[in-house]
């Protein structure tokens, strides 16, 4: 039991084991020509060209959404302004009529 395995040691120096080198060299890369490495965002994304006309119109149809947007933007704003006034004058209506409450009834009963 004296003689002792080499391929057991080489673990223990963080080496590895020898293995006999294959005779078969390694197949060479095909060389990739250089035109086909060039991509834009638009080949990635899949989109083909489009016409000169049909860019136009998405173009137009981009700037149309646009407005549209800005648009309901401000009529949002519009109409929570509106709201807030409404909202104003309901609480002043109500607040005038807990101080003159005999006013309220007797201009209803008259209509």
């Amino acid at each position: 039991m004296d003689s002792v395995n080499t391929s057991s040691l080489s673990i223990n120096r963080l080496e590895p084991p020898s293995r006999p080198r294959s005779e078969t060299p390694l197949p060479a890369l095909p060389e990739i020509p250089a035109s086909q490495l060039d991509f834009s965002f638009d080949t990635i994304m899949g989109f083909s060209k489009i016409s000169e006309p049909q860019a136009e119109k998405v173009q137009k149809r981009a700037s149309n959404v646009m407005k549209l947007t800005q648009e309901n933007e401000r009529l949002k704003e519009e109409l929570r302004a509106m709201t807030a006034r409404l909202e104003a004058a309901e609480r002043k209506r109500q607040e005038l009529a807990t101080r003159f409450p005999k006013q309220q009834q007797n201009n209803s009963a008259r209509s």
